[in-house]
């Protein structure tokens, strides 16, 4: 799939081209504007990590599920404790611009904003396609920097932050945890 370039606060990102999409008829407006789904958000946040954040480690993953989707995102050092608030601000400020609404618990709905506001340097719209964004400021469960987190920063014994490691990739992660772990302590 084809990347197109756009600008957006100064700073080059690259989104799919199957972002660009037609206004309709009933909006009484004309052009084109780029669609954020879940899938675009998340490559947009790990590109913003990417360029302003590159210190740190950024996990994010995508769910469409009946009614909407969700991203989540997880950063932390390279040891996996938590990064700085100011720094977790800018990044959780970020993402949350491609969430299109909030859920109002009080009368049990979601509520649609009237537009997320972001456009690029030119002027397009980017409409926001995510339905629900969750930001973490903390280590990924059963990644390397998880691991790490729990022995380095928590007092876990290895043997007891990876009991509940038991698929595949989370015994990889474990694995290379574990020469790590290693080759800090000699």
């Amino acid at each position: 799939m084809k990347k197109i370039k756009v600008q957006i606060g100064g700073e080059t990102y690259e989104v799919s081209e199957k972002a660009i999409r037609n206004y309709a008829s009933y909006e009484k407006k004309e052009g084109q504007y780029l669609y954020i789904s879940h899938t675009e958000a998340g490559s947009l946040i790990k590109q913003f990590c990417k360029k302003n954040f590159p210190q740190y480690v950024c996990r994010v993953s995508g769910s469409s599920f009946s009614m909407g989707n969700s991203v989540d995102v997880y950063v932390c050092t390279k040891l996996g404790s938590p990064i700085p608030q100011h720094h977790f601000q800018k990044i959780s400020d970020f993402a949350n611009l491609w969430e299109y609404g909030k859920f109002n618990g009080m009368y049990d709905i979601y509520e649609d904003y009237e537009e997320s506001g972001a456009v690029t340097d030119n002027g397009n719209l980017l409409k926001a396609g995510v339905k629900y964004v969750h930001c973490n400021n903390r280590a990924r469960f059963g990644t390397v920097e998880g691991v790490l987190n729990e022995v380095l920063n928590e007092g876990r014994s290895f043997e007891d932050a990876t009991k509940y490691y038991t698929d595949s990739t989370n015994r990889t992660a474990a694995a290379k945890a574990k020469l790590m772990l290693d080759k800090l302590t000699k």
